[in-house]
Protein backbone atom coordinates (compact mmCIF):
# COMPACT_ATOMS: atom_id res chain seq x y z
CA UNK A 1 0.00 0.00 0.00
CA UNK A 2 1.14 3.64 -0.16
CA UNK A 3 1.52 5.81 2.13
CA UNK A 4 -1.78 7.61 2.35
CA UNK A 5 -3.59 3.93 2.23
CA UNK A 6 -1.24 3.40 5.50
CA UNK A 7 -2.50 6.51 7.00
CA UNK A 8 -6.09 5.90 6.35
CA UNK A 9 -5.01 2.11 7.73
CA UNK A 10 -3.86 3.97 10.67
CA UNK A 11 -6.52 6.04 11.53
CA UNK A 12 -8.99 4.04 10.60
CA UNK A 13 -7.51 1.34 12.90
CA UNK A 14 -7.62 3.81 15.54
CA UNK A 15 -11.20 3.61 15.33
CA UNK A 16 -12.11 0.31 14.99
CA UNK A 17 -9.19 -0.55 17.82
CA UNK A 18 -11.50 1.97 20.33
CA UNK A 19 -14.50 0.69 19.53
CA UNK A 20 -13.34 -3.02 20.15
CA UNK A 21 -11.84 -1.88 23.67
CA UNK A 22 -15.36 0.11 24.46
CA UNK A 23 -17.21 -3.25 23.26
CA UNK A 24 -14.84 -5.38 25.98
CA UNK A 25 -15.39 -2.42 28.59
CA UNK A 26 -12.06 -0.84 28.34
CA UNK A 27 -10.46 2.66 27.49
CA UNK A 28 -10.43 3.20 23.96
CA UNK A 29 -7.71 5.69 22.30
CA UNK A 30 -7.53 8.48 25.58
CA UNK A 31 -4.58 10.68 23.85
CA UNK A 32 -1.03 9.83 23.00
CA UNK A 33 0.09 7.57 25.73
CA UNK A 34 1.29 3.74 25.55
CA UNK A 35 -2.25 1.80 25.88
CA UNK A 36 -3.61 3.94 23.35
CA UNK A 37 -0.84 2.89 20.78
CA UNK A 38 -1.67 -0.70 21.46
CA UNK A 39 -5.50 -0.25 21.11
CA UNK A 40 -4.66 1.73 18.02
CA UNK A 41 -2.10 -1.33 16.34
CA UNK A 42 -4.72 -3.80 17.31
CA UNK A 43 -7.11 -1.83 15.16
CA UNK A 44 -5.12 -1.58 12.27
CA UNK A 45 -3.82 -5.08 12.39
CA UNK A 46 -7.55 -5.82 12.53
CA UNK A 47 -8.31 -4.36 9.58
CA UNK A 48 -5.50 -5.25 7.37
CA UNK A 49 -6.54 -9.23 8.04
CA UNK A 50 -10.36 -8.02 7.00
CA UNK A 51 -8.71 -6.47 3.96
CA UNK A 52 -6.52 -9.03 3.23
CA UNK A 53 -9.88 -11.78 3.56
CA UNK A 54 -11.90 -9.85 1.41
CA UNK A 55 -9.02 -9.51 -1.44
CA UNK A 56 -8.44 -12.97 -1.31
CA UNK A 57 -12.05 -13.62 -1.45
CA UNK A 58 -12.36 -11.32 -4.69
CA UNK A 59 -9.81 -12.93 -6.40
Amino acid sequence: MGCIANIIVGIVGALIGGWLMSLLGGGGVTGFNLASFVVAVVGAVVLLVIVGLIRKLAS
